[in-house]
């Protein structure tokens, strides 16, 4: 009997339970397994809760999300096929009824609320929970959470709600995290406080979710300032405006397809928009691509790739100098295909893709490029990092007439679609070659003043490019700048101070003497703390403990804890624990984009992470088994031999030798509960195999 836990079932505790259960309807010894489930909330959901508003949005189409594995997954161990987000909505739709009031008209490539996603992780979990084996044990805790995880040099003891229950092998995916507040948050937070005695109304929220509670105290009247102009924002503003009662309509017949008229409610709050660039994401265009079309990287390959990390000393590479130029190769062929199909005919875009393909240097590309294209319609990565040209920049009324201008190209292009519109195809390259991207940047693959470059620079750019809200956001951005409920002009640079006198914050924009004042200053972004920030229990204690380490790369530290690459867990001293993994959020910064769920017929570098992981722990399990097996019949030939029959108590594993760290094989535990899947007690008396603290 193997013990097995899982901390965390949101979407990658998910992943890890479909491994879990994949491998162990596959395995022909069928040796007997308890897995134990904690969590404090529902299982699956994560942070996709099934209580939130209908008008917070996922921001990927539904047929290319998933939660389970298909035919492209490689190296993740047995498939276990299960149905996309799309293909459960279609189902569950049809399973209406006809006549039915509630069934809708599922859109394949349509935007679903975060509610609805959740409502199909959960029930994600429990199609998996059906599939588990005869020999498998499932046991569920989600009434608190774990509060430590200990190496007892047995085994692992994971402490919930006063026990502790053995592990032989614990798997980490607790998802997102509350963080610590620095220093300078902790005197900004004293200086609100002391100032809400002039101002009552004064307030700051610095952790934006849940969304409700973040605006719960927002009144109308109240002005807030939202640092930010990324997804987090536009999840703040529908609250604080469609959540309060607001209606979009269609601008009418004499304005062009797609724009909105905002009708207030009364309740909103005015809106200051600001961010670093000034820019809002640009819109996800109208999927063309079905479910598994994707960009085939012809530059940045896992190939190249290999070839310049061999070429490399010590193996790390320079993003800027050597991945930029690949990439930006990519998005040129998609965006000159895309051009040249649409201005003149796909044969004339194939034969430039041909001498594009054949050129030997940038040089020769861009030779190529300027024959072929228009000089005016040439896409430059400078224009696409910085879009905002000069003249705009000459005073604000200027600046939030270009703003509006390109707020509704963008909408323009969105509609085109990312394979018809040339600047959707070549910024969707960006989201399609991310598995390459990740493959540059993954265990310190990068040097570190490349790293750091990244995440400053690159990762902002990318998020904005191709990783932005459904078209209708902007297009609702711009109503709402329309109505004057959304104020976004304050250009780039633009930031926000406490007036301690006035006990108000003050939105300073680009230009000197452009500022307005504000109530409420919320940070418009989601916290991703690493394992020193971490405000939870839980990594506190492992981090005290020293069972994890901050990630570094020399003396860097982008976030999260360090994993090798089997995803084992790294101890302060460097030991990777064998026994224990950790997937998704936790690892951010070891590896790069954790957060990104699977994406049917892409080989979902989710599932291949997490099979990777259980496929080890398998493979220690059936080692322990034939180690135990030739232990018995080692000593079962020695009696044979004794003239005399003397009976001979079964030997405990533990006096088999295993290489440390892993645990020793658990005999002697209680034998499975006769139901596979048992959802433990609040007395945990009722529980087996635990003991109290």
């Amino acid at each position: 009997m193997y013990k097995i836990a899982i901390i965390g079932l949101g979407p990658r505790g998910i992943s890890v339970f479909d491994r879990i259960i994949a491998y162990a309807r596959n395995d022909a010894s069928a040796t007997p397994l308890e897995l134990y489930l904690f969590d404090s909330k529902e299982f699956g959901p994560g942070c996709h809760t099934t209580d939130q508003a209908d008008h917070l949005l996922v921001n990927t189409v539904a047929c290319q999300m998933t939660q389970f594995s298909d035919d492209t997954v490689r190296g993740a161990g047995p498939l276990l096929y299960g149905p996309s987000f799309a293909d459960w909505l279609i189902s569950k739709n049809s399973a209406l009824g006809k006549g039915t009031d509630a069934k809708i008209e599922i859109d394949r490539n349509g935007y679903y609320s975060r509610a609805l996603f959740g409502d199909y992780l959960r029930w994600g979990f429990e199609y998996l929970k059906k599939m588990a084996p005869p020999h498998l044990t499932i046991y569920l805790h989600n009434y608190a959470g774990v509060d430590n995880l200990q190496w007892d040099k047995q085994r692992w003891q994971v402490a919930y709600d006063g026990c502790n229950f053995p592990a032989d092998f614990v798997y980490l995916t607790t998802g997102h995290a509350r963080k610590v507040l620095s220093n300078s948050e902790k005197k900004l937070t004293g200086q609100v406080d002391a100032a809400r005695q002039r101002n009552p109304r004064l307030q700051l929220v610095l952790e934006p979710y849940p969304i409700r509670n973040a605006t719960s105290s927002v009144m109308a009247g109240d002005t807030v300032a939202i640092e930010g102009m990324g997804l987090t924002s536009f999840d703040l503003i529908a609250q604080l405006t469609q959540g309060r009662g607001g209606k979009f309509e269609s601008a009418g017949k004499l304005q062009p397809a797609g724009r909105l008229r905002y009708r207030p409610s009364g309740q909103e709050p005015r809106i200051l928009l600001y961010s670093r660039s000034g820019l809002p994401l640009t819109a996800r265009a109208v999927n063309q691509k079905g479910v598994f079309g994707q960009y085939k990287p012809k530059f940045l390959t896992f190939t190249k790739l290999e070839e310049l990390r061999a070429q490399a000393d010590g193996g790390q590479l320079d993003f800027e100098k050597q991945i930029i130029p690949l990439l930006w190769a990519d998005m040129q062929f998609a965006y000159c295909f895309a051009w040249l199909h649409a201005k003149r005919d796909k044969i004339a875009a194939l034969m430039f893709s041909n001498e594009f393909l054949a050129a030997d240097s940038a040089h020769a590309r861009q030779v190529l490029v300027d024959r072929h294209v228009d000089k005016r319609e040439q896409l430059t990565w400078d224009k696409l990092v910085d879009p905002v040209p000069p003249l705009a920049l000459k005073s604000r009324r200027q600046f939030d007439d270009w703003l509006r201008g390109h707020m509704w190209k963008d909408v323009e292009h969105a509609l085109q679609g990312n394979l018809d519109s040339p600047l959707k195809s070549a910024c969707d390259v960006l989201r399609d070659v991310r598995d390459v991207v990740r493959a540059a940047i993954d265990f310190g693959g990068l040097y570190e003043h490349s790293h750091r470059w990244v995440l400053s620079e690159f990762l902002p750019i990318m998020n904005r490019l191709a990783v932005g809200p459904p078209k209708e956001r902007i297009a609702q951005l711009l109503a709402l700048m329309d109505a004057g409920t959304v104020r976004a002009d304050f250009g780039p640079g633009a930031r926000c101070e406490l007036d301690e006198s006035g006990a108000s914050f003050v939105v300073n924009g680009y230009w000197d003497g452009d500022s307005e004042r504000a109530n409420v200053l919320v940070r418009g972004r989601a916290s991703l703390p690493g394992p020193m920030e971490d405000k939870s229990p839980l990594m506190r204690q492992l981090v005290e403990h020293g069972i994890v380490r901050p990630f570094m790369n020399g003396q860097f530290h982008p976030g999260g804890i360090t994993v090798d690459r089997n995803m084992n867990v790294v101890a302060k001293d460097g030991t990777a624990q064998t026994t224990l993994w950790a997937l998704g959020t936790l690892v951010e910064g070891c590896k790069f984009y954790t957060f990104v769920l699977p994406r049917p017929g892409a080989n979902s570098t989710t599932m291949v992470d997490a099979g990777r992981a259980v496929g080890r722990m398998f493979d220690a399990i059936a080692e322990r088994n034939m180690r135990l097996q030739m232990a018995q019949e080692e000593l079962q030939g020695v009696h044979e031999d004794e003239p005399v029959e003397t009976a001979v108590a079964p030997p405990s594993l533990s006096a088999v030798p295993t290489p440390a760290p892993m645990a020793a094989a658990p005999l002697g535990f209680e034998a499975a509960a006769p139901a596979r899947v048992r959802r433990l007690e609040t007395d945990p008396a009722n529980c087996p195999a635990f003991s109290r603290s």
